[in-house]
């Protein structure tokens, strides 16, 4: 039967098929720079060893610049146990400078505050008091707009922390799932090179999806304005990708590598790989448990397009900027509300301190309204992989483990059919026996 075939510049397009991107050859697929920042998991110190540049002590990455937010790496109990610990609020006043959002804000929001409270300083004792009246303003005009900007102000951290609980509800989701399908695949593909596939598809996908959802995969070490950071990008996707298969002649490797190169939707390239995969076993399994292993593809595709909506569509911009101009009016008006209060040597340390508790708040709502470049993700990837091999290797220990392999072989064995008595025989020679041992009692009676 002859099929009309569509070419196009990236696909091959034939009637009821669609055949994968152009094949590249294994020397295009090489990096032509090579990876700095992944670690392979077999030479990591432990759990928290994704990269190599350093981590600060209490469990958060080191940040590139005083522009980069606050990064945070998985909890562990030592976590907790110092995050309540009563001496939390004074480390937190000893390290105020070292912190995400004062750094963030020292220049231009705070240094524009000081700024503005040592020119109304300077007028007020210098100008004013010869020549012109001071320039204060009363308290009581900024009250009623303080009540109303901190309502606006935590509203809108809420509705961040909103999207920032959504993006981990989607990737521990994407881990249940992906355990699932791990599980369903060791117990209903029988092929092995099958299976394998699957499997390593299932780890490779939050690795190509964390790149998908962040503009640098989380290596957020490398400069944005970086001439090559195309290229460091991809060798370090290749050398996650290699830390999976170990092969690079892997077919699913050079596929996935490619679809990179490529800039198709690779999240979505592999899980159309999984159902392939679950299509080609449907000859050897009932129907119901390949219906099930789609059912799990399905729930990570789910999770996919739900945080691709997080993703995309931010709070509405106009609420952002209109909150972003009330605090900047504000705050410039804030040293002529206090002058009176705080006088001359004050106002400029109190205008900046009471700037800093507002704005503070707003940048750590800008900073979690993008949740996926502040979770941990590489640590959920990290945590699918190997959830994945533990399931893996759970069953290959149950498949090797011998007491099965001896209870399988005597299961295989014919038992040899044991010899039955006359039982007819044997129930008369007991009735004669009871009747000879029965008539003298009944005589002694």
């Amino acid at each position: 039967m002859n099929l009309a075939l569509a070419k196009t510049s990236k696909f091959t397009v034939q009637i009821g098929v669609i055949v994968a991107p152009r094949t590249r050859c294994l020397s295009s697929l090489t990096p032509v720079v090579k990876d700095t920042y992944y670690v392979p998991r077999a030479d990591r110190g432990g759990p928290n060893d994704s990269f190599v540049f350093n981590k600060l002590g209490d469990g958060r990455l080191a940040r590139q610049s005083r522009h980069s937010p606050t990064r945070e790496l998985n909890f562990t109990p030592t976590h907790w146990e110092r995050q309540k610990s009563v001496w939390l609020r004074f480390r937190a006043v000893r390290t105020i400078f070292h912190s995400s959002p004062f750094q963030r804000l020292m220049f231009p929001d705070l240094f524009t505050v000081g700024a503005t409270a040592s020119a109304v300083a300077v007028y007020n004792t210098q100008v004013a008091e010869n020549y012109m009246e001071q320039l204060t303003l009363h308290g009581s005009a900024l009250s009623g707009a303080t009540t109303a900007l901190g309502m606006l102000v935590a509203f809108r951290l809420n509705a961040s922390y909103g999207r920032y609980d959504e993006g981990r509800k989607f990737w521990g989701e994407i881990n249940n799932a992906a355990r699932d399908l791990a599980g369903n695949a060791c117990m209903w593909i029988d092929d092995p090179y099958q299976k394998d596939r699957m499997l390593k598809l299932i780890k490779a996908f939050p690795v190509i999806t964390h790149f998908h959802l962040n503009a640098k995969g989380g290596h957020f070490m490398y400069a944005d304005d970086d001439p090559d950071l195309g290229n460091k990008l991809y060798a370090e996707l290749h050398a996650e990708l290699l830390d999976i298969y170990k092969d690079e002649e892997h077919e699913d490797f050079k596929y996935i590598c490619s679809g990179y190169l490529d800039k198709i939707h690779l999240p979505l390239h592999v899980s159309a790989g999984m159902r392939r995969i679950i299509a080609d076993n449907g000859a050897y399994v009932n129907a119901f448990y390949n219906k099930t292993m789609d059912e799990q593809v399905r729930r990570i595709v789910m999770c996919l397009g739900q945080a691709e909506r997080v993703l995309r569509t931010p709070l509405p911009t106009d609420f952002t900027r209109h909150t972003s101009r009330l605090l900047a009016l504000w705050c410039f008006l804030l040293p002529f509300a206090i002058y009176d209060g705080c006088g001359p040597l004050g106002v400029v340390p109190a205008s900046m301190m009471i700037s800093y508790a507002i704005l503070g708040i707003e940048d750590v709502g800008l900073q979690i309204e993008e949740p996926f470049n502040i979770l941990p993700i590489r640590q959920y990837s990290d945590g699918i992989n190997a959830g994945v091999d533990a399931i893996a290797n759970g069953y290959d220990l149950l498949d090797n483990n011998p007491l099965k392999r001896i209870a399988a072989a005597e299961e295989t064995t014919t038992p040899e059919e044991p010899v039955m008595e006359d039982s007819t025989k044997f129930g008369s020679d007991e009735a004669t026996e009871f009747e000879e041992d029965s008539e003298p009692r009944a005589a002694t009676n």
